[in-house]
């Protein structure tokens, strides 16, 4: 007789979906602004935020905080979720600062 064997079983891996897409927002000079972004998929996906394409080193939560804006943070941002099945990338969000 053999010692007994375990077999485990592990859920397919699911590409990311994005469940709640980053808003807009306007705010003036030296406010903060505060962009959210959440996906599906399995394992959990992990974040990567860019700026007019461009990763933004750090920026690697599903929520991207800038403390305190000054004009040349205006512009596009989006949030790329990924994991071992694949990534999706939310649409983009537009920073205004006024």
């Amino acid at each position: 007789t053999s010692a007994a064997a375990t077999l485990t079983v592990n859920a397919a891996a699911t590409a990311p979906a994005i469940t709640t897409q980053p808003a807009s927002v306007t705010v003036t000079a030296g406010g903060s602004a505060t962009f959210t972004v959440a996906a599906s998929g399995s394992p959990a996906p992990t974040y990567q935020w860019k700026k007019g394409g461009v990763n933004i080193a750090g920026a690697t939560s599903a929520t991207y905080t800038i403390a305190s804006t000054i004009a040349g943070d205006a512009g596009s941002y989006t949030a790329v979720a990924t994991n071992s099945a694949g990534g999706a990338t939310s649409t983009a969000a537009t920073l205004t600062v006024n």
